[in-house]
């Protein structure tokens, strides 16, 4: 079953964790979801998702599948 979380929410870095992979917080009214990044492993992914990061793409978006500890998919257009 897919989660819903429709997201008037904010995403934030947090500090680099210890691996040195940057960490981003996502807060939703639902609660927040922290996740880190894995340039090393993906750094193409990395760096294209930190681009529309940064630029506001994701904001007001929803995420529609969640499977905790491992992906979330979203992103879609409004």
């Amino acid at each position: 079953m897919a989660i819903l979380l429709f997201c008037s929410a904010t995403l934030c870095y947090a500090d680099d964790t210890k691996q040195g992979n940057p960490t981003l917080v996502l807060l939703t009214y639902l609660g927040v979801i922290v996740f880190d990044l894995f340039p090393k492993k993906a750094p193409i992914t990395v760096d294209n998702f930190l681009v529309y990061f940064d630029s506001g793409f994701y904001d007001g978006t929803i995420f529609h599948r969640v499977i905790p500890g491992f992906f979330f998919q979203g992103g879609g257009l409004t």
